[in-house]
């Protein structure tokens, strides 16, 4: 008797796991610091570490960030805090104050713009780099009181608020595939499941992103939105086998779109019809019953 309850007990537990395994979805990651090594006047080996503090609420086109860097053969922390706007400005202040006030981007002038050049010509540090993005490296300045060397840093990307976003879709074997969404879509991030679905031939999924168009909330495009879906079918492999884009509504590309839900399909169907500039209009099938993408 005990046998029989602990069986009734674990069947509807391990038939819980089992549809887990088999779920569809998206799993979204925020990188927020970076080790990177560089050399001073090419001769003085040095390590940074840097990590996000904040964005300009006026505009978001640029952010605050703070650390630490050391002579590779000394190892003595230095702290650093500074300003990111596509290049690096980091000072080292003995002034926690000082410091403080370029974590906060606290700047007595109002004008957004005009506050990022003040915040990245401040007085009063005892060190000070400046460096970006050139021939697939950083390369700058390091400065004090008393002189001016070149450094540069062997990476090509830094990025301290990076958004990373994959799809988990389920394999053969009770086995999970993760892919990277920046290799099958045209962002970065943003992206939802619309709809998904699983069997022994493998897996079909409809992604639905929605981003806005560009970071700065008060320039051109500032409240509009990039939409559009994309069509994935696997094997149960996990190998890719079709492939659909279709973008439905573009401020940057001066496209908008009227949506239509298709009755009795649980919102699942779509039509959308999409008109750019010129007014030339397409109609845009989103049908996440049959897992097909049209345009016509």
């Amino acid at each position: 008797m005990k046998k029989i309850i602990l069986i009734l007990f674990l069947f509807p537990v391990m038939s819980s796991l089992n549809a887990q395994e088999k779920k569809i979805y998206i799993e979204d990651f925020t990188i927020n610091d970076q080790l990177i090594h560089g050399v001073i006047d090419e001769k003085y080996s040095v390590t940074m570490y840097l990590t996000f503090e904040q964005y300009s609420y006026e505009t978001g086109m640029f952010y605050s960030v703070s650390g630490w860097y050391y002579y590779d053969n000394i190892k003595k922390k230095i702290p650093l805090v500074g300003i990111y706007s596509g290049g690096l400005t980091l000072y080292s202040f003995a002034d926690q104050a000082r410091a403080d006030s370029i974590k906060k981007l606290a700047s007595p002038v109002s004008n957004p713009w005009e506050s990022v050049d003040e915040l990245m010509n401040r007085s009063g540090f005892t060190e000070k780099f400046y460096f970006e993005y050139s021939d697939y490296q950083y390369k700058g300045t390091w400065e004090n009181s008393q002189k001016k060397l070149g450094v540069s840093f062997s990476t090509s990307d830094i990025n301290l608020d990076k958004a990373q976003s994959f799809l988990v879709i389920p394999v053969q074997n009770n086995g999970k595939k993760r892919l990277d969404l920046r290799q099958l879509g045209p962002m970065n991030n943003g992206y939802s499941v619309f709809a998904s679905r699983y069997d022994a031939a493998g897996s079909k999924v409809l992604l639905k992103y929605s981003v806005s168009s560009t970071a700065n909330p008060n320039g051109m495009c500032g409240a509009g939105y990039e939409i559009g879906y994309i069509l994935l079918v696997f094997d149960s492999k996990g190998t890719l086998s079709d492939y659909r884009l279709e973008d439905v509504e573009s401020c940057l590309g001066n496209f908008w779109s009227e949506t239509t839900e298709v009755p009795n399909t649980s919102g699942k169907k779509l039509i959308c019809k999409v008109t750019n500039s010129e007014d030339k209009v397409r109609t845009v099938t989103i049908d996440g019953v049959n897992f097909t993408l049209v345009s016509k």
